[in-house]
């Protein structure tokens, strides 16, 4: 009959009809890629995420009961872990392309550490890129490449570097910085405090500093170690003393670093969480440190067991993060 395929094959397929079934075909076959978040993003986003956590929270709470690894507790922590992870990302950009995700940004830390310390970086610096980037991580600092906070190439004298410490041996100045990190004491200062100035109020130890004191002027010092069992230690050791802990002092031995350790460890100890500091006890930075917010009653604190009479003196000189 005509118009009829008499040998039942199917008509032939039109040239647009098999286009669109090949364009259709090939859609199936090949899945979209999925779109990989970048480091950069991942970190911020996480950073964002443990401040909004913390924000709200008593961080002495939280200490309590183990919870602070995942919170961020003032603003000015925050900028400063963000900053540390825009120094790490940009480096990573540069020295390692191949780097996408913020998984593949771990692998790289230590490399990054190490960068720093080939720069001379000071080992306060150090310690808080090695704090952003733990925090980022969500893991902890040890688990990066160890670099000691008095690592003998990365100590500073006040801005700069030590160049005279390098004539003292490792052993004398772990000594020596172990004291004047829980003191503050300045030179004249160790070389005349004796056993018999040791006091205590409560449960807390102090020095009664006397003589060698800047200016004559006498003050009282709270020692501070790096941990209540370091602390005990110092204590323990100025108890075994008779005369003056220090009668002779190397001549090579620079304690201003130390100086600047122990005000930073005071002031944490006695610093608020940044939303409960009234705004007119705010220390707030300016020029290359705007932003930066320190607690002036927590600074106080800290200028009077160093034996400054100014709180700007302690922001500039001595809380150096």
């Amino acid at each position: 009959m005509k118009g009829v395929n008499v040998t039942g094959d199917l008509k032939k397929e039109g040239r647009w009809a098999e286009k669109r079934r090949l364009r259709k075909e090939r859609k199936q076959k090949v899945q979209p890629k999925e779109k990989v978040e970048s480091y950069r993003k991942t970190a911020r986003l996480r950073l964002q995420e443990m401040y909004k956590a913390g924000f709200n929270s008593k961080r002495s709470t939280d200490k309590m009961d183990a919870d602070t690894r995942n919170k961020i507790y003032s603003k000015n922590t925050f900028e400063t872990y963000k900053r540390q992870f825009g120094y790490f990302a940009d480096w990573l950009s540069e020295a390692h392309k191949e780097a996408l995700t913020l998984a593949d940004a771990r692998g790289y830390v230590d490399e990054y550490l190490l960068h720093l310390v080939g720069l001379e970086r000071s080992a306060y610096s150090i310690t808080t890129a090695k704090a952003a980037l733990a925090k980022v991580f969500q893991t902890e600092a040890t688990q990066f490449i160890d670099t000691p906070a008095r690592e003998r190439a990365s100590i500073k004298r006040s801005r700069g570097v030590a160049v005279r410490d390098k004539n003292i041996s490792s052993k004398t100045e772990k000594q020596l910085s172990i004291f004047s990190s829980a003191t503050g004491l300045r030179r004249n200062e160790m070389m005349n405090i004796e056993s018999k100035d040791l006091f205590f109020k409560g449960e807390r130890a102090f020095l009664n500093v006397t003589k060698g004191a800047k200016g004559g002027k006498s003050r009282i010092v709270e020692i501070c170690g790096s941990s209540a069992g370091e602390t005990r230690e110092i204590v323990k050791w100025i108890q075994s003393r008779q005369g003056r802990l220090f009668p002779k002092l190397n001549s090579n031995y620079d304690n201003h670093y130390y100086r600047a350790v122990y005000a930073q460890r005071l002031y944490d100890r006695y610093k608020r969480e940044e939303k409960d500091i009234p705004s007119k006890e705010r220390y707030i930075m300016r020029k290359e440190r705007a932003g930066e917010v320190y607690d002036k009653q927590a600074m106080e604190i800290v200028s009077r067991n160093l034996g400054h009479n100014r709180i700007s003196v302690i922001a500039q000189s001595y809380l150096y993060n």
